[in-house]
């Protein structure tokens, strides 16, 4: 039996038995104020370690969270940046748990996103550049202002250091410089071929597919001491095509800031290299068209003034046969008159004028008559500084009287043409008697002999002299007319010496402007013998 006899005793009362039966009691009493005294230390001990366990979850806790939710909260933060274009730094990344993992996650996400926009907008500005260029090379149809835009275009796309734009010369079947620009430009052109006028051009014309070298030196297209010497690096090169014909090589040489080219480049090398070809292409055309339209417009006013040749030589045969007889009786009474007559000083005067009006008019006939004679020429190839020599003896004494210097140039071999040696001696009278005629103060006239790249034989005539306006520059060639006020010139000097040039397959030019002086320029083809030019 157990019971609580007195505040803080407890009995414990327990039988005794012999032989199965009770022979008394035995009572224990166990006082409880020790083990409340320690019962206290022990609660006060049990609270406070509770307290410390309570406030060391706290912390844990709020260590754990600020560990979950900060790299939340930063995710959080990134994904918003993200959404709004505006992230631009990863997300910091420590350890190797669940949230780490995604934020690495994230952080690649992110970079490809921001590698594709990058690469978006670099090929949306591309793009924009491309379609600039091309209406830009499209408006242009003139050749040498094209090659410019062609060479600044490409450095501006492909930050290209140097540009040139190469053809073949169809003369020559040498590789020659159209344009281009940059610093290595001046130092390319002034080679004896272009750099990559060997293998590059070789290859370009077997495959007809852009190339794109990233190391010069070691190519094997290249030559590695030229690349060295001429301080290339890197080069990429096109063909521009025109109706499956390659008509130019674009080529860009070293990119600015040290980089190398790449695929990239290439590729936006490749799209350029067409729209450049197709305005290429136009340009030529164009500038054929011109060609073709001058050489229309020239064989147009030949044919105009040989027709006004023709018709004015017709008029003047008929004219001059039926003038010239009346005017010879008119001339012969009036020269028997004046020496037969005694008659007034006056009246001898006037008959005199007579006289020398109808001699006047007798040359002009005697002019017709040339003028309208279509005789053969007597061709015979020799030294074309001959006849030139013999009519500046001829004249000397005229330049000398009119105080003009006459200064010759001629080559010191001989100039052989085929030639009628009176013809030309003719045409040059003419020109040199106009040429006197214009300075009548005095003055120098050069005559100068040489040889043109055309295989042909230059002779010029400058004077220092009052010039040709530009509206009568056009009219000198045709016949009758004349800008000489004094009425001595009949206007037919020009025009006859104009038929004995293209007589002998040659051509007279003009060049002068009024008050300059004038450059008259007569061309002869050369005297070939079986193909070769005689000296």
């Amino acid at each position: 039996m157990f019971r609580k006899t007195t505040e803080g005793i407890f009995d414990l009362i327990l039988p005794v038995f012999a032989n199965d039966r009770a022979v008394g009691f035995v009572r224990v009493g166990i006082s409880s104020l020790v083990y409340r005294e320690q019962l206290g230390k022990v609660t006060t001990k049990a609270v406070l370690v509770g307290i410390v366990i309570l406030l060391l979850g706290l912390l844990l806790s709020q260590i754990l969270a600020a560990g979950i939710v900060q790299p939340i909260s930063r995710l959080n933060t990134a994904v918003d940046e993200l959404s709004r274009q505006n992230w631009k730094t990863p997300i910091p990344v420590q350890g190797n748990d669940e949230l780490s993992r995604l934020a690495t996650a994230f952080n690649r996400m992110a970079t490809t996103l921001k590698q594709r926009e990058t690469s978006l907008s670099q090929g949306n500005r591309d793009l924009f550049i491309l379609h600039t260029t091309g209406l830009d090379l499209m408006e242009t149809l003139d050749l040498p202002l094209l090659l410019d835009k062609i060479a600044a275009r490409a450095e501006d796309l492909l930050k290209a250091d140097t540009t040139t734009i190469t053809a073949v010369n169809p003369a020559t079947h040498q590789l020659e410089y159209l344009g281009g620009g940059g610093s290595r430009f001046a130092f390319l052109k002034a080679q004896a071929s272009p750099v990559e006028a060997g293998g590059i051009f070789n290859w370009l014309s077997s495959y007809g597919t852009p190339l794109l070298i990233q190391d010069a030196a070691t190519d094997f297209r290249m030559n590695e001491a030229e690349m060295q010497s001429a301080g290339i690096r890197s080069i990429m090169t096109s063909p521009l095509w025109s109706s499956n014909h390659m008509i130019a090589i674009l080529t860009v040489v070293n990119k600015k800031g040290g980089d190398v080219f790449d695929k990239h480049d290439l590729r936006l090398f490749t799209v350029f290299s067409n729209l450049a070809g197709a305005a290429l292409q136009n340009a030529f055309l164009y500038a054929d068209l011109k060609r073709k339209m001058d050489e229309l417009g020239t064989t147009q006013q030949q044919l105009i003034h040989s027709s006004k040749m023709a018709a004015i030589g017709e008029l003047a045969t008929n004219l001059a046969h039926e003038i010239n007889n009346p005017l010879t009786s008119v001339l012969g009474y009036t020269s028997h008159l004046i020496k037969t007559l005694d008659v007034p000083d006056g009246s001898l005067q006037k008959l005199r004028l007579v006289e020398q009006e109808t001699l006047r008019v007798r040359k002009i006939i005697r002019n017709l008559l040339d003028f309208s004679r279509q005789r053969a020429s007597a061709m015979q190839p020799g030294d074309i500084r001959t006849p030139l020599r013999d009519t500046v003896t001829l004249l000397q004494g005229v330049a000398e009287h009119s105080s003009v210097r006459i200064r010759e140039e001629y080559p010191a071999s001989s100039v052989p043409v085929n030639m009628d040696k009176n013809e030309l001696k003719q045409v040059f009278i003419n020109i040199i008697n106009n040429a006197l005629q214009a300075m009548p103060q005095g003055g120098d006239l050069q005559i100068r002999v040489r040889t043109g790249p055309a295989e042909d034989a230059v002779i010029e005539f400058e004077d220092t002299g009052h010039g040709i306006s530009q509206e009568h520059l056009e009219k000198i060639f045709e016949p009758f007319f004349s800008t000489k006020i004094d009425r001595d010139g009949t206007g037919l000097g020009l025009s006859i010496s104009y038929r004995i040039i293209q007589n002998h397959g040659g051509r007279i030019e003009v060049e002068s402007e009024s008050g300059t002086g004038t450059l008259f320029r007569v061309v002869l083809p050369l005297y070939q013998h079986d193909g070769a030019i005689l000296t």
